[in-house]
């Protein structure tokens, strides 16, 4: 049931590569009522519920409440998850049971790893603890090869060793007689969530003062970490990874070649969470801000649609990162190219959710609003600014001058194309590089899709659509 709950949210939802399904056909039941018998199924009593069935039956509850919006939820069940994997040392191959068949140790394999990482992503977004560390966890990779040659005897072929991630320092090296396994993808996805477990301490370390305890982690790890350093890292690995896993083509419909594609999509995503999360705690400057926001658009735009909805809900917080920076910036001291900068790229997310929103229900209007709110901000930027600036007293040398601006900035006015679809920048007399600085109104940002004030969460991607 639970496994039926999250195909039927994710189908709702577009995640439909192929025409052999049509999304209207599968809404009936809904997620709802899927969900509903999966949590009757439940014992109350949890130390009743024994064997890896219910453990990943609390995983999936956990994943599809995260599709269907229900974030408390997904807290509940990963919380039960947790709970079962402790009483079952599922941490811990020698601990697991002795007669279970490969096919078994591949799946549990999967599921500690897959809800590994929705450990770190929920610590990321809504902030909390990290429950199992990459350091506790003695629990091998799933092996890389292709399901049909696991059976409940063994393993048809030589596989390739479940413990040669990119990130494994071991120097044995075990040669597949195979063709290349889409495994070997969602296995350096689990690698960047792992950095992105490191990240997150050292992001968290650096207010960790706050709460009046002696600093102790610098004892054992007293190198500092920068986006420039980790990347150049991580993108070493990632570019010897297969072209398989660096390239995009659009969907087939052919589930094997399409599993390629998807996790080639998810690596991407994750690359781009791991880049937003180092720079939440740098401070960079706003052409920087644009920067990293224009490249992190443009890496989502250039996916096809198809593996975008199947990566589905948790790309709406990944959106909301970058509309976390872009606020970041308006909500600033700004000068008219730098507006006409953060507007492209809020238009371009338009575009990008635009895309998603004929499956993604949870971003349904999302960019209808976004528009919204940029013509406002046009709308001021025609009309109050242009008056404010004609409007004020000149100063003794006849210049027009905006009364937000401090006496040593001031220039020559800006002029707007009013034709235009936004406002249009011309160019000033003796401006010398130097640009008009102005603040928007705070009541132009009291709806921003995206909470401008971060300061007090523990979380970084706050989603818009909650």
């Amino acid at each position: 049931m639970a496994v039926c709950c999250l195909a039927s949210g994710r189908a709702r939802d577009g995640a439909l590569y192929t025409t052999r399904w049509r999304r209207e056909e599968l809404l009936e039941p809904p997620s709802d009522a899927f969900y509903a018998a999966a949590k009757d199924s439940l014992p109350r009593d949890l130390a009743a519920a024994k064997g890896m069935n219910y453990m990943r039956a609390c995983a999936i509850l956990a994943i599809a409440s995260l599709q269907n919006g229900q974030i408390k939820n997904m807290q509940k069940y990963s919380g039960m998850y947790h709970t079962l994997t402790t009483m079952e040392g599922f941490h811990d191959e020698k601990l697991w049971p002795k007669d279970i068949s490969p096919i078994e140790v591949e799946e549990r394999r999967r599921l500690f790893w897959s809800i590994y990482t929705l450990d770190i992503y929920s610590t990321i977004v809504w902030g909390g603890v990290i429950r199992y560390r990459e350091a506790h966890s003695l629990v091998r990779y799933p092996t890389e090869v292709d399901d049909h040659y696991i059976t409940a005897q063994g393993y048809t072929m030589q596989p390739v060793s479940p413990g040669s991630s990119t990130m494994s320092q071991s120097p044995v090296s075990v040669v597949s007689r195979q063709p290349l396994c889409w495994i070997q993808g969602w296995n350096f996805t689990t690698d960047l969530y792992r950095i992105l477990e490191h990240v997150v301490d050292g992001t968290r370390r650096k207010f960790s003062s706050a709460n009046g305890t002696q600093e102790v982690w610098s004892l054992f790890s007293p190198a500092s970490m920068s986006e420039p350093a980790v990347m150049e890292r991580v993108l070493s690995m990632y570019s010897a990874l297969p072209s398989q896993f660096r390239e995009t083509p659009p969907t087939t419909g052919d589930t094997m070649r399409d599993l390629f594609g998807f996790q080639s999509a998810n690596i991407q995503a994750t690359l781009q969470l791991l880049r937003m999360v180092l720079l939440s705690a740098e401070e960079i400057g706003v052409d920087r801000k644009c920067d990293v926001a224009g490249e992190l658009l443009s890496v989502f735009s250039k996916v096809p649609v198809e593996y975008l909805k199947a990566i589905s809900s948790p790309l709406l917080h990944h959106l909301g990162g970058i509309g976390y920076i872009l606020g970041s910036v308006m909500e600033g001291s700004l000068s008219d190219a730098s507006y006409l900068r953060v507007r492209t790229l809020l238009l371009e997310m338009a575009d990008l959710l635009h895309r998603l929103e004929c499956g993604l229900y949870r971003a349904a209007g999302a960019s209808e609003r976004l528009r919204s709110q940029v013509d406002r901000i046009d709308g001021y930027m025609r009309t109050s600014r242009l008056l404010n600036v004609s409007t004020a007293p000149p100063p003794p040398n006849g210049n027009a001058m905006n009364m937000n601006v401090k006496p040593e900035h001031v220039l020559q006015p800006p002029t707007y194309a009013h034709s235009a679809p936004g406002p249009t920048v011309g160019t000033a007399a003796g401006m010398n590089d130097q640009m008009l600085q102005f603040q928007l109104p705070p009541e132009l940002l009291n709806d921003w899709p995206w909470p401008l004030d971060n300061s007090h969460s523990e979380g970084f991607l706050p989603l818009a659509f909650e």
